[in-house]
């Protein structure tokens, strides 16, 4: 279980104010959603007056948990006296959230505008309990004197963004009314989310002058850090809020001219939960800091990522003659490994059952001072002797934890998922129903192997960033020969999770004869080259690359030995294998593999398919059980320490469209259908909703399922889910 904070903003809102009544004054509403859970608020942002584009400080600390699906849902309002008015909602997932460039994205609100929510790994840092005050601060209203009239000011502290090219906005005080020497109120502010922990982390204090129409007057700000602030405090004399030593107060500027615009006295800063400051930097007066470094300068030439090979080229078939098919022709042997084959197109329908009775040796079992007493001095009748003071000696700082497949994420890790499909002979005779690559005649029901793509597919795809996978087959023949790796579909890589679907699709079509042995072997080559490569190239470009190979079988290889020798030696890649066994089938020997190591380090989980049929959520938190510690323990063994997070532009943030089946957050939950189980043959994944609700969803009934959250909405409502039918799986 992790923590992470989430902050939000969002931009061009609709004014619900009503006419003649000024700017909305948005709030949001943020709640959380997990599969077969109620909906649950973690919070409520604070209210920002007389804006459209709203910036929010405050920010929510939610449990997460990797693999199990979590939602968060963002509605806004506009805060009135006569009742709030909704002015937009969106829901997010946290794994896309996480997934996304600099953890950040950004969706569409139904009602008009687009919010944008940031998702990062949380660490408890301790806490800061600060309190300012203003001195004879100087207005541009009433001739800059107040005379006549004073303003309301308020302060904003923002922190120096990880890039170190802006700023970010991290909390947000009350105004104090009608005056030029506010006292403002105290805050506890969270470390983490004012200075990542990091007491040395620039910060700019900046003070307005607030404004009822969201025009607030800029008063001038100062830079400094927690410890700048600490030591201002500790060096003032007197916490007497009428005698604060001026001394130690800040000067506010403003413009390019830095005219003075008045001070700030720290009257509290104290650090709870944290170590205090050393004593020769509370010593020290604090200045502002430089300005953040401009970016360099390109350089001449920019290395770029050559092309290694990854695998031999795959063979692309010419179209047959109308006569008849073209004589496959292999191609020529490379020195790195077998082509992943690609067999040529057919005009007609499936190709002839066409089983093999080869078999595989027996299976491969990989081998495997004392110091001198201390001295004690003997007792006598002199003086004692001289024992020097001891020297004071820092706290100790404990190291910082390790780091988390959220940090190496965070810093743009990418993840590259590729597919691996069992086409041999053991899986039966794909036009006869029952078997697990039978398509069925309704078009609409899934078998096995579709499902396990699109679901545990899906789960890992998530984390892949542009969303295109090489496809595979193994355990065919074409033309008469066995081919232990083949590529699926036209494409070398396929696009989405419907492109792997079509392109296994297609291989029906393709002249392949069901074969056997079934092996594994060059598959899992193949993709460890390609993580090596993906990796070499990242290095290159200064980022870093994962690879997980999702292999979908039915369990019954040939030669358990041999596939476990080359997962040991392909230990050392940056690799992880997810083993999906489909069907009822005896697969002891894949557990097996499960619990291969070299050097402590695992690289394989296995998932049986069926013992997770009815629970996407079980799926896809066994699916991801293992990667994140295997990536890790990758990086870590190899010395490779997580980037910093990637910090985005809003103009390069990715943004959705708003989704037509989300959850709206406006309908009271109470009113929600809790969904029902469906019967045999038939059946919702969730059942009718109440009048103004929609359904939050039950478990369909055998012979069918939903991939929907829930069922049809009742009236006046929306649907969360999509309403089943007999004998379907919706996806």
């Amino acid at each position: 279980m992790s923590k992470v904070q989430v902050s939000l903003y969002a931009r061009n809102l609709p004014n619900v104010a009503g006419l003649f009544k000024g700017t909305s004054d948005p709030y949001a509403i943020v709640k959380k959603l997990t599969q077969g859970g109620s909906p649950v608020e973690i919070g409520r942002t604070e209210v920002v007056k007389n804006t459209l584009s709203p910036t929010w400080t405050k920010r929510f600390i939610v449990d997460y948990e990797l693999g199990h699906t979590t939602f968060l849902s963002f509605a806004v309002y506009d805060k009135t006296d006569k009742g709030d008015k909704p002015m937009g909602s969106a829901m997010f997932n946290i794994a896309n959230v996480l997934a996304a460039k600099g953890n950040t994205k950004g969706k569409h609100a139904k009602g008009g505008g687009t919010i944008f929510v940031k998702i990062q790994k949380y660490e408890e840092k301790g806490t800061l309990r600060l309190q300012l005050k203003g001195i004879e601060l100087k207005s541009t209203e009433g001739l800059g004197l107040g005379i006549l009239t004073r303003p309301n000011p308020f302060f904003e502290i923002h922190k120096r963004s990880i890039s170190g090219s802006n700023w970010d906005l991290v909390h947000r005080s009350a105004p104090v009314k009608n005056t030029l020497d506010p006292v403002f109120s105290e805050a506890v502010i969270d470390l983490g989310t004012l200075c990542r922990g990091k007491l040395d982390l620039p910060l700019f204090i900046r003070i307005f002058a607030h404004d009822k129409k969201g025009k607030h007057e800029d008063m001038g700000g100062f830079e400094t850090s927690v410890n700048g602030l600490v030591a201002a405090k500790n060096f003032s004399s007197t916490q007497d809020i009428n005698q604060a030593d001026l001394a130690s107060a800040f000067t506010l500027r403003i413009g390019k001219s830095k005219k003075e615009m008045g001070q700030v006295v720290i009257l509290r800063a104290d650090l709870i939960g944290v170590a205090t400051p050393k004593k020769d930097e509370e010593s020290k007066r604090s200045v502002p800091a430089a300005a953040p470094a401009p970016a360099p300068a390109p350089a001449d030439k920019v290395p770029v990522a050559t092309a290694v090979p990854v695998a031999p080229a795959a063979f692309v078939p010419q179209a047959p003659a109308p006569a008849a098919p073209a004589a496959f022709v292999p191609p020529a042997p490379a020195t790195d490994g077998p082509p992943p084959f690609v067999p040529p197109p057919a005009s007609s329908g499936p190709a002839p059952f066409v089983p093999s009775t080869e078999s595989g040796p027996a299976p491969f079992v990989p081998s495997a001072g004392s110091g001198p007493a201390p001295f004690v001095p003997s007792a006598g009748s002199g003086p004692a002797p001289f024992v020097p003071a001891a020297e004071e000696t820092e706290p100790f700082v404990p190291p910082p934890p390790p780091p988390t497949f959220i940090d190496y994420v965070s810093g743009g890790c990418d993840l590259n998922l590729c597919v691996a499909v069992d086409f041999s002979s053991s899986n039966g005779d794909p036009r006869k129903s029952g078997t697990l690559h039978y398509f069925h005649r309704n078009g609409v029901e899934k078998n096995d192997y579709e499902m396990a793509i699109s679901e545990i597919g899906g789960v890992l795809a998530e984390y892949d960033t542009d969303k295109k996978y090489p496809m595979w087959g193994f355990g065919a023949k074409f033309g008469g020969e066995i081919r232990h790796i083949f590529q699926c579909g036209r494409k070398t890589e396929v696009d989405g999770i419907d492109g792997m679907l079509f392109a296994y699709r297609q291989m029906f079509k393709a002249g392949l004869a069901m074969s056997e042995p079934t092996s594994i072997d060059e598959v899992i080559k193949t993709a460890a080259r390609k993580a090596k490569t993906n990796m070499s190239n990242a290095k290159i470009c200064g980022t870093q690359a994962y690879t997980v190979l999702l292999i979908i079988t039915d369990g019954q290889l040939t030669d358990f030995n041999k596939t476990a020798k080359t997962i040991y030696e392909v230990n050392d890649a940056p690799l992880s294998l997810v083993i999906v066994g489909v069907g009822d089938g005896d697969m002891s020997g894949i557990k097996y593999l499960d619990n291969l190591k070299r050097d402590d380090r695992g690289i394989v989980k296995f998932v049986r398919y069926n013992d997770h049929k009815y629970s996407v959520e079980s799926l896809s938190a066994t699916t991801l059980e293992k990667i994140p510690d295997q990536l890790v323990s990758y990086f870590m063994k190899h010395g490779i320490k997580p980037n910093p997070p990637i910090q985005q532009k809003e103009e390069d943030i990715v943004i959705d469209d708003a989704d037509d089946d989300d959850l709206n957050p406006f309908i009271p939950f109470e009113t929600q259908g809790g969904g029902g189980y469906g019967g045999p043959g038939g059946g919702n994944q969730g059942g009718r909703g109440a009048p103004g609700g929609g359904g939050l969803g039950g478990q369909g009934g055998p012979s069918t399922r939903n991939m929907g959250y829930g069922g049809q909405g009742g009236p006046g409502g929306g649907n969360y889910g999509s309403q089943g039918g007999p004998s379907t799986r919706n996806m």
